[in-house]
């Protein structure tokens, strides 16, 4: 088990790059459903910042530091006008650290259509032949900074310019491919073509808590919706929506045996509507969460 994961901490968990486009200091460049340029802005510190990462990404930090931490216990560490790859379906933590001045990053996210155009024109049989860590850190030319520097020129008059976000990120992975000795061409293969199956008990022990769906497990598990499923049922013997919601009910009951209220138990267990909690605690223990707790503090009298 990664220990960074496992550590008691406060996490703040977000699904990328859907939770990007809302934020206040960021900058939409170009975006097409989940296909997007962003350039982010930020004057704080983000720290220990849980993520689920569900089209491939590419970040370019201006000015600053992030350290990433995957599931599978890699840290790759980049700073100043230096890369980092994340591949679709990427669990992890990070830090973005300011330096004396406001952090600065470009971020790229490009969903598999345009991986597989990409390595269609570019797949050598003998890529595979070398493994690839999924999250790495890529190569910058000078090249690579002149295309960077030339998106703060950019101005469209709508966001949803497809045709011309796909050009720009084809260019920028053309641009990686041309410096990199084909090094993004085996890393993309290998995170396209390779998902190791984890085992699914240590898996939802780790991660039942968070805010994710059934999709996001099966994928994250390295798996099919369907064998996720088929999975699941023949180890727990039910199904993984039951499964979820009886073990974050059982976590909520001893959170507020503890003194927990029910908005923190809520947030806690990945509800984002505290009544959707109590509806789900409810068909659980036939009672409301607050109702539970007023009970217990009495019988405790």
């Amino acid at each position: 088990m990664n220990k960074y994961l496992s550590e008691e901490k406060e996490i703040d968990f977000y699904s990328l790059p859907q939770a990007l486009y809302k934020e206040k200091n960021i900058k939409n460049i170009l975006r097409y459903e989940n296909n997007c340029i962003l350039y982010k802005e930020s004057n704080v510190d983000l720290i220990n910042k849980e993520k689920l990462i569900t089209s491939h990404s590419i970040v370019y930090v201006i000015n600053g530091r992030l350290r990433v931490n995957t599931y599978d216990g890699d840290e790759v560490i980049i700073q100043n006008g230096e890369m980092i790859f994340m591949p679709r379906d990427s669990y992890i933590i990070s830090d973005y650290i300011k330096n004396n001045t406001s952090m600065k990053v470009y971020l790229f996210f490009f969903e598999h259509d345009i991986a597989l155009k990409f390595l269609a024109q570019n797949h050598t049989p003998s890529a595979l032949k070398e493994s690839s860590k999924l999250v790495c850190q890529l190569k910058v030319t000078q090249n690579i900074k002149y295309f960077i520097s030339s998106l703060e020129s950019f101005n469209f008059k709508t966001l949803n310019t497809k045709e011309i976000l796909e050009l720009k990120l084809l260019e920028l992975l053309y641009l990686l491919d041309d410096n990199n000795q084909n090094n993004i061409i085996k890393t993309l293969l290998f995170s396209e073509s390779f998902k190791e199956k984890r085992d699914i008990e240590s898996f939802m022990l780790e991660h039942y808590d968070k805010n994710l769906s059934i999709n996001d497990f099966a994928s994250l598990s390295g798996r099919s919706l369907s064998s996720f499923n088929r999975d699941f049922k023949k180890k727990y013997n039910t199904s993984p929506k039951k499964w979820l919601i009886k073990k974050k009910m059982n976590k909520a009951k001893t959170m507020l045996k503890k003194g927990s209220n029910v908005s923190t138990c809520a947030s806690s267990l990945g509800y984002n509507n505290v009544s959707n909690f109590i509806k789900a605690y409810k068909s659980v223990y036939k009672l409301t969460p607050k109702y539970m707790q007023q009970t217990i503090l009495l019988d405790s009298e």
